[in-house]
């Protein structure tokens, strides 16, 4: 049995014939991808990258947004695979820059693996030239399988040069639209909020296929999808932050897809508790029942963190007027204000013991819903009670604790 080489294989899957030199071989494979494409060949230590400029025209109102903000490289890979190991490449790696009222979208298209050296090169050279990156999900993804990859060549003066201010959107696009769109994916939030619609778009689980295709025929066709898919990928990023960017400057109030606790959030993040408290209180009235309670105690925490807690105690209190498992959750967070933040062990019991009253009511006119939900409320109204009992006694002993009288 004769045994082939690892070039020899290789070759084979790629449906070319063994080659003396492999790196010539490669070579002439990316003047071909560099013709076909139309794009230009760059030449930097460890072979070649194949570079494909695209500009795109922004929505004034999207770019004048961006200009406001430190400049930024929008990135995004695509890869040989979904894990982060080491089997896993980066073969085509987009970089978009604002550039006046346009996107300038630079990818850069590895011509085989041999050159991988230089794609990493000429990623980082991307990166560097300025301060701040913007990816979605780059934090789990992109970012990690680059390191990788640079690791993996000895390329630590690239990887030390990387940029350190990296936003991740999509922690942000899931605080803000998951709930609302029932997921975050990027092509969620396109569809749902930024209006974009993908036509003939290739599929993000075809994308190695694509490049596996490639190497075995030599013919690009299939990648021309792929680069496309990219460039989309990188100009959503851009729309998507100037959105964020509305989002966080007032929009939030004309947003037809939005969930206000999520937004509420982000804009105390962002240095705007006042807004998120007007946003809070603006909305909770028209909320379901477990959202309105979940945006009175984001609202509620800000308050009471800006020292307004007769406010805090007022937004729970409109929820106090009807005999519910809410009513009572609402008596019980004033007991709770009252008890930690004003001092008021008496003021807390009075509330904890409405809350009791109002439990008791609400189960018996048959408004308490579940046993399972009625036993959880009363055994936190229960647990609250009996401290606040024990403490305010112990608060009227020591009242009238007699002072001792100490000798002359």
């Amino acid at each position: 049995m004769t045994t082939r080489s690892l070039a020899e294989r290789l070759a084979a899957v790629r449906g070319a014939r063994p080659a003396r030199s492999g790196v010539a071989t490669s070579t002439d494979r990316a003047e071909a991808l560099a013709r076909w494409f139309g794009a230009r060949l760059t030449l930097v230590p460890g072979g070649a990258a194949v570079l494909l400029e695209r500009r795109v025209s922004l929505p004034p109102v999207v770019a004048t947004a961006l200009r406001g903000i430190p400049g930024a490289t929008y990135f995004d890979t695509e890869t040989t695979g979904l894990s982060t190991g080491a089997g896993t490449v980066i073969f085509l790696a987009g970089a978009g820059t604002l550039q006046e009222d346009a996107l300038v979208v630079r990818q850069l298209l590895l011509p085989d693996y041999p050159h991988e050296p230089a794609l990493l090169r000429c990623v980082t050279a991307e990166l560097v030239a300025r301060p701040r990156m913007v990816t979605y999900n780059g934090r789990g993804f992109d970012l990690p399988l680059l390191t990788t990859r640079l690791t993996v060549h000895g390329l630590f003066r690239e990887l030390a040069a990387l940029p350190q201010q990296h936003d991740d959107l999509l922690p942000v696009a899931r605080r803000l639209f998951r709930r609302p769109l029932g997921g975050a994916r990027l092509a969620d939030v396109e569809s749902g909020v930024l209006g974009v619609r993908r036509e003939g778009d290739c599929p993000g689980s075809e994308v190695p296929a694509r490049y596996f295709g490639y190497l075995r025929s030599g013919s690009p066709q299939g990648l021309a999808d792929v680069l496309d898919h990219n460039l989309q990928d990188i100009v959503s990023l851009a729309l998507l932050e100037a959105e964020l960017l509305r989002l966080r400057a007032g929009g939030w109030r004309d947003a037809g897809i939005l969930d206000r606790r999520g937004m509420a959030l982000e804009l105390v993040r962002h240095g705007f508790p006042e807004e998120a408290v007007e946003l809070v209180e603006a909305t909770v009235n028209l909320a379901a029942p477990d959202e309105a309670a979940g945006l009175k105690r984001v609202a509620s925490r800000f308050l009471v963190a800006a020292g307004e807690l007769d406010r805090a105690e007022a937004l729970w209190n409109a929820g106090t007027r009807r005999a519910s498992l809410d009513a009572a959750a609402a008596w019980l967070e004033i007991a709770r204000i009252r008890e930690r933040h004003r001092g008021d062990l008496p003021g807390a019991l009075d509330a904890a013991a409405a809350a009791s009253r109002v439990l008791d009511l609400a189960f018996a006119l048959g408004r308490g819903g579940g046993m399972r939900a009625i036993g959880d409320v009363r055994l936190r109204v229960d647990a609250r009670l009996r401290r606040l009992r024990r403490w305010v006694a112990a608060a009227e002993r020591r009242r009238l604790r007699v002072p001792r009288m100490t000798a002359a």
